[in-house]
């Protein structure tokens, strides 16, 4: 097998996702919510809620947000200003995975090219990009708002790889989500790296060629694998 690129998801993979939104919560918790129902639920509950409905980022935030509002039995009309101050201020917070920047450069220096395929609205997921400061690091990104395929379609992958002017079984991919990442990567015919740690790996998902856990541990497999 010869690798000739790297392919990254980027929430909880290059970025720190979960840590971020916390903190996101908390602050749309306290402008937006609080105010008017903060009797009626507590800023845990809300980021609770949040948590389980998004399902690992899994879940548009255009759907999202109806759903946790009348989970609350809140007003409906409240979804869209949550909506609209997720998309402003969240990306704005957005912080890079430890060791995220380093990893890049160093598989760049050694001949690899390195993209994004994302989940998530173009104008959120870019802005993220470019604050987390990986927008120089990085080929290009596919994101699934702008080409209309969300993973795990086999689809974008083939198309990042298409892009690079590379087969699938040429590029790695390198993920946090068993579903979107993991068997979208397999299903293109491309290595799949598991980023993260899992007790149990799903019965009815395919296991991935490999799992790391951290950015570190992914540039030491990948000179392991030219």
């Amino acid at each position: 097998m010869v690798i000739k690129a790297i392919l990254f998801d980027l929430d909880e993979t290059l970025l720190d996702r979960r840590s971020t939104a916390a903190e996101f919560l908390q602050m749309q918790y306290r402008e937006l919510v609080a105010g008017q129902f903060g009797d009626a639920l507590s800023q845990d509950q809300y980021a609770a809620r949040y948590f389980k409905l998004e399902e690992e980022g899994l879940v548009k935030k255009s759907d999202l947000y109806p759903a946790l509002v009348a989970s609350f039995g809140l007003p409906a009309e409240l979804s869209g200003p949550l909506l609209n101050h997720f998309r402003l201020r969240y990306p704005e917070m957005a912080r890079p995975m430890n060791g995220a920047r380093e990893a890049l450069q160093t598989l760049r220096k050694v001949g690899l090219p390195c993209a994004i395929i994302s989940n998530g609205e173009g104008g959120v997921q870019r802005k993220k990009i470019e604050v987390a400061g990986l927008a120089d690091l990085i080929e290009f990104a596919l994101i699934s708002g702008e080409v209309g395929i969300r993973k795990p379609d086999r689809q974008i992958f083939e198309m990042a790889a298409e892009r690079l002017g590379l087969l699938p079984s040429e590029c790695v991919f390198v993920g946090d989500n068993p579903t979107a990442d993991v068997l979208g990567a397999l299903n293109a015919g491309m290595s799949a790296v598991y980023f993260g740690e899992i007790e149990t790996w799903p019965l009815e998902l395919p296991k991935p060629d490999y799992t790391c856990n951290s950015l570190g541990d992914v540039v030491a497999l990948i000179a392991t694998l030219e």
